[in-house]
């Protein structure tokens, strides 16, 4: 059985425990109650929430038109209505305990239709502004979702506002297990703008984070050491405050921003914790029929409104509150799973809902909201893409089938034109885990969002928008405004005009740890956060070729401004990992087969006498170390001998010799601008990685308006340490980047650059 499925197994059976027998302990002190099977919700009742300007019900917030603006963005407790109101078993259904970003503080008259939200919408080169305050409260508060505080894990590494131990002694003598105490005090969280290119300072990492103003008996650091807020002359914050300044100079693009915890990812997510934001860009010829908000095809000639699709799974308990199994594989993390997967869909905050379209087309911007659940999405109306997580692709692309792994996104437009008067239903072919693991259930899982499609109002005769179907195909971008390509994405190589200008070449491998009941973490290139390993005669030593960043933590990825990179990404474990790198958009090379299981016996034999943490144990060499980092120095060369110009380091054996088959190009739906790619597993993945804006040429010199590395010397106020400002690259299955699949890395500023947003002036 391949270890992903036995994994999976693993925990499904540990859940079935869970479900069937007498609620553990720390359940059973808050009263949560059993779960709710999915299969008991009605499906189609719900109303799917879309943007207030259009009629609808999600919050939207358009920037004011000159700069710089500020919108105060409450982080808050609520109840929503998720569930349909006559679901069985909830009568009466009085609404579903959340967290959630929200423009008022005020009392609610009544629940919010959603929790998602609100969405953003602003122009490129328009500098804004959010201040964003933490209202949280604490763990315990009435309105606070119950699992939330039996759900942090505090044996993984993570925020630890009370510097409570990862390790205690265990129930035998000499046997230390994963911390079992529930964390209490003010809950923490800090917003992250996925796929916003920001300063570091601004980029929301997560040692950025802050504390509520609940009340903090303890005396708790109320900042993480990578906190920041605008030192622009008036711009003052309370202490859970922080305002972020973004420059808004990247490309147009439908990115997004969620709370990133150190450690707490997930449980925040979970919560509720996320809104959308549309950068858009008057300077963009789009072709007619078409503009950045929408198809022009609404009543009177007006634009319809994009549809935003926030896909998320769920599982609720009988009583209707969120419910997230917490009984964890391994005695060193008590409360850790692998990968959480509910068995329940929800849209824009709506379980199952339905949306109803006129027969004409409609535009989507689809977002991968969930923890680690990977969608397949097919509809019978024709679907076609028309942008990615960096903007929009040159051409349309029909797709039959739209793979999505967490923190993707797509900007889609679906023909509707000739269903009037039918039902259809997007549904959801995804294994899990992806991409061998078990189909999902057809009349639960694989069922989506329905679209009831009625006649159309708007307009007498042809649909007048953007037909994306067209023969000839009309493009989306065209002349000067075209995709910078760093590759031919048709041929799967580089851009000749790039080839001699790749700084470096990086391979890094991901990996799975194993404990005694499954996966005990999941890494990058072998590597803890820290950059350290433990020996058999100190803690800590920093992994050799790592480089510290003055604050504990020590680096591997330091690329410079201005120059490219290929990243080429082996995937040893069983499953796809979606990557996402923070502050840039890169570009897939291709996608390569390797010999897995010949790849791993040089692998493993490359490791010299270690310590294995996990034991405390020395090794012998040539036996995989966990967390050891690469078996060699990062920085040893491994350029193959056919290309001795490719400078290529990481620490690992050279891929080369294991490779099978031709390299395959991106999928067409892929070749555009992405900050979150699906790495399958025994394939090496190759991305094509520019450390500077989007849209200036690939050979030239070309540098951020703001330093990438504008680090403050001062001790961070409260801490007296000093400020983090990293950026970190990791995998999006939040259950993973929350135990360690996570790494810190920095940009080498360009000497001399002239720069136009400059801390303490712009932010």
């Amino acid at each position: 059985m391949r270890k992903g499925t036995w994994l999976w197994v693993t925990i499904m059976a540990a859940l079935a425990l869970v479900l069937s027998g007498p609620a553990p302990s720390a359940w059973a002190q808050i009263g949560q109650a059993a779960p709710l099977p999915g299969s008991a919700i009605p499906q189609w009742v719900n109303q799917l929430p879309t943007l207030a300007a259009g009629g609808g019900t999600m919050e939207n917030v358009v920037f004011p038109a000159t700069a710089p603006s500020l919108t105060t963005l409450y982080m808050r407790p609520f109840k929503a209505n998720i569930l349909p109101p006559l679901t069985p078993t909830l009568l009466p259904y009085t609404g579903t305990k959340v967290l959630g970003y929200r423009t008022s503080n005020a009392p609610f008259a009544t629940n919010p239709d959603t929790y998602i939200g609100p969405v953003f919408v602003t122009s490129r080169n328009l500098s804004t502004g959010i201040k964003y305050v933490n209202n949280l409260g604490a763990t315990g508060d009435p309105l606070v979702p119950p699992f939330w505080q039996v759900s942090i894990d505090q044996s993984l590494h993570w925020a630890n506002p009370g510097d409570a131990p990862m390790m205690i002694p265990g129930p035998t003598p000499g046997m230390m297990i994963g911390n079992t105490a529930n964390y209490t005090g003010p809950i923490p969280a800090v917003p992250h703008l996925h796929g916003g290119e920001v300063p570091a300072a601004l980029d929301g990492g997560p040692d950025a984070w802050f504390l509520s103003d609940a009340p903090n008996p303890n005396a708790y650091p109320v900042h993480g050491p990578g906190y920041y807020s605008s030192q622009v002359a008036g711009d003052t914050v309370n202490p859970n405050e922080a305002i972020y300044r973004y420059p808004n100079t990247m490309e147009a693009a439908p990115i997004w921003f969620h709370d990133h915890l150190l450690g707490g990812t997930r449980i925040n997510v979970y919560a509720g914790i996320a809104g959308a934001y549309l950068l858009t860009d008057p300077a963009l010829t789009l072709p007619a029929g078409m503009n950045a908000l929408g198809l022009l095809n609404g009543p009177a000639g007006g634009t319809e409104l994009i549809v935003p699709l926030v896909l998320q799974d769920r599982m609720f308990t009988n009583t209707g509150e969120l419910y997230f199994p917490n009984l964890g594989l391994n005695p060193e993390h008590p409360f850790w799973i692998p990968e959480f997967v509910g068995d329940s869909i929800v849209v824009n905050g709506k379980a199952w809902p339905n949306l109803n379209v006129e027969a004409k087309r409609h535009s989507f911007l689809l977002i991968n909201g969930s923890n680690a659940r990977f969608y397949e999405l097919s509809v019978q109306a024709p679907m076609y893409v028309i942008g990615t997580d960096g903007g929009y692709l040159d051409a349309p692309v029909q797709v039959s089938k739209l793979v999505m792994g967490p923190g993707e996104r797509y900007q889609v437009i679906i023909d509707f034109g000739k269903f009037a008067g039918k039902k259809i239903t997007m549904t959801n072919t995804g294994r899990t885990p992806f991409p061998k693991g078990a189909p999902p259930k057809g009349s639960t899982l694989g069922r989506i969002v329905q679209f009831t499609v009625g006649p159309v109002t708007s307009f007498a005769g042809a649909d007048p928008s953007y037909n994306p179907g067209a023969v000839p195909v009309v493009p989306i971008r065209t002349g000067a405004q075209m995709i910078q390509r760093l590759v031919d994405p048709v041929a799967g190589t580089l851009n000749p005009a790039v080839v001699p200008n790749v700084a470096l070449y990086r391979q890094l491998t991901l990996n799975e740890v194993m404990g005694m009941g499954g996966p005990l973490e999941v890494l990058v290139n072998n590597s803890k956060w820290s950059g350290t390993r433990p020996t058999s005669t100190t803690p800590s030593e920093p992994i050799p070729g790592f480089t510290s960043d003055g604050t504990g933590n020590w680096l591997s990825e330091l690329p410079v401004e201005s120059t490219t990179e290929v990243w080429e990404i082996i995937n040893i474990t069983a499953d796809a990992h979606p990557i996402h790198l923070h502050l840039v958009q890169y570009q897939i090379l291709n996608r390569q087969n390797f010999n897995v299981a010949q790849y791993l016996k040089t692998y493993n034999a490359a490791f010299p006498v270690g310590f294995d943490f996990t034991t405390g144990l020395p090794t012998a060499g040539g036996v995989f170390v966990p967390a050891y980092g690469p078996p060699m120095a990062y920085n040893t060369n491994q350029t193959p001998a056919a290309i001795p110009a490719k400078l290529t380091i990481g620490g690992n054996p050279d891929i080369t010799p294991f490779l099978q088959g031709a390299a395959t190009p991106p999928d067409a739906n892929e070749a555009g601008w992405k900050d979150t790619v699906i790495m399958y597993p025994g394939q090496v993945t190759r991305i094509a990685v520019r450390f500077a804006p989007m849209d200036t040429a690939p050979a030239t010199v070309a540098n951020f308006p703001f330093n990438p590395n504008d680090t403050n010397p001062a001790a961070t106020p409260g801490t007296g340490v000093l400020p983090n400002y990293n950026y970190v690259w990791h995998c999006h299955i939040v259950d993973h980047e929350d135990n360690e699949m996570m790494r810190p890395y920095q940009v080498i500023p360009a000497a001399g650059a002239t720069r136009t947003y400059i801390k303490g002036t712009n932010y």
